[in-house]
């Protein structure tokens, strides 16, 4: 029985160490899909802590690591959408419903392929020096422009790109050694799917 195998199945059991397994491998994607959404950190965190005790009520329901992520991903959508519907942000309710109102499957299902993708990319950065690491982390993650980095890290505009084109020259190498597509950095670093 393969690892993810096991964890199903002691997660049936309710064996909380198999929570934790499903926490470590989802949590981060997963924050990073709320906050996409509503650009609320702390929001973004307590959504996602709700959709695992949701996982955790529902645990004997699930049979496959597939049907879980789908679950997860669903809960975390619906619960953004639920927290815009509420906040005061009622014009970013409207923008966000209306494009998930629009999205059909294969939308959710580019979503979730560019979160994991943006968890592996993210676990690279970490390993970039400093700068380049801030600067991706700003611009990609955080989506601010060159101006706003500027400010925030009290540098200049060709430091920036400096920086970011070091940074996208290391991670092509990295993508290049693990056989994935330069094409899904490209989609990454300049567009928002």
């Amino acid at each position: 029985m393969d690892e993810r195998n096991k964890q199903i199945s002691d997660l049936r059991m309710g064996k909380e160490t198999a929570l934790s397994f499903m926490m470590d491998q989802y949590a981060r994607a997963l924050h990073f899909f709320a906050y996409k959404l509503i650009k609320d950190s702390q929001t973004s965190s307590e959504i996602v802590s709700d959709a695992f005790i949701k996982l955790w009520e529902r645990r004997k329901h699930f049979e496959a690591i597939e049907p879980i992520k789908s679950f997860l991903y669903l809960v975390v959508k619906n619960a953004c959408l639920d927290h815009l519907k509420h906040s005061r942000n009622k014009c970013r309710y409207e923008e966000v419903a209306l494009i998930e109102l629009e999205a059909t499957d294969q939308d959710i299902l580019r979503k979730i392929i560019y979160t994991e993708l943006v968890e592996l990319i993210v676990e690279e950065i970490k390993k970039l020096p400093r700068q380049q690491a801030q600067v991706l982390q700003l611009s990609v993650m955080e989506g601010k422009n060159v101006q706003e980095i500027c400010d925030e890290l009290g540098t200049t505009a060709n430091n920036v790109y400096f920086a970011r084109s070091k940074a996208v020259a290391t991670l092509r190498r990295i993508l290049e050694q693990k056989k994935l597509s330069l094409h899904y950095l490209f989609l990454l670093l300049f567009f928002n799917i």
